[in-house]
């Protein structure tokens, strides 16, 4: 549903330009013809620019990895989609009980020190911001800090689509999920309908690192907002 409220609806000659406010139900979102059937993911690159953040869902299972969607975000969405995924894990857990952990490979012979991060797909979720910080999750789902590579050389490793590289645009996303995986409508709520753009799919023990990352790269952005303290005289 739309309400329209235009201002000047009743003053056509005037030289003003018009504006009107639009509110829309996203449940009711047309799903467009790309969108219907989705992609998979089990990894994702979090970006963080000044005015929106970009969400690379990544494919990891064989060479190279791909990016199967590219999300853009205006920042209001971002801290909403942190608090709506955490009540939908906290739901999940209510209904079918703790989220599983994503197993870790055991080392093979004559490859000692390999970590579960370079030898599983799906070990890295991660973001960077514009520092070129880099956080990522391990699969046990801990925290690691590390000086990130040249974002050149990151994305050197992946395939991206020329058809992805301006990504599709969300100001709403809606969660569901079942009892083995997560999915993620992404949608447009443009007048004069709101339409899904990107639905990505992600299994669930892949869903509690992405959420970990998505919160980590918000609270660094609300940090760089911050004024620094002024000193008082």
């Amino acid at each position: 549903m739309t309400d329209s409220h235009p201002e000047n609806e009743n003053d056509n000659e005037s030289s003003q330009p018009m504006h009107a406010e639009f509110r829309h139900q996203a449940v009711t979102a047309r799903v467009s013809e790309d969108a219907t059937f989705g992609v998979f993911a089990n990894a994702a690159i979090i970006l963080s620019g000044h005015y929106e953040f970009v969400i690379d869902f990544i494919l990891r299972m064989g060479k190279p990895d791909r990016v199967m969607a590219r999300l853009i975000l205006p920042v209001p969405v971002v801290g909403q989609f942190v608090n709506t995924l955490r009540e939908s894990l906290q739901n999940y857990e209510t209904q079918f009980g703790a989220v599983p952990e994503i197993p870790l490979p055991k080392n093979r012979p004559g490859t000692p020190g390999v970590s579960p991060e370079q030898s599983a797909p799906g070990g890295f979720v991660g973001s960077i911001g514009p520092e070129g910080a880099v956080h990522s999750n391990s699969l046990a789902g801990g925290a690691i800090n590390r000086k990130a590579p040249p974002i050149e050389e990151i994305y050197d490793d992946l395939k991206l689509d020329d058809h992805l590289n301006g990504g599709t645009y969300a100001n709403a996303v809606l969660i569901r999920h079942s009892p083995t995986e997560f999915c993620f409508d992404f949608v447009a709520n443009i007048f004069p309908r709101s339409t899904v753009n990107a639905r990505v799919f992600m299994a669930i023990p892949q869903v509690k690192p992405l959420l970990n990352s998505l919160s980590h790269s918000f609270d660094q952005f609300r940090k760089r907002q911050t004024p620094p303290p002024t000193e008082e005289e």
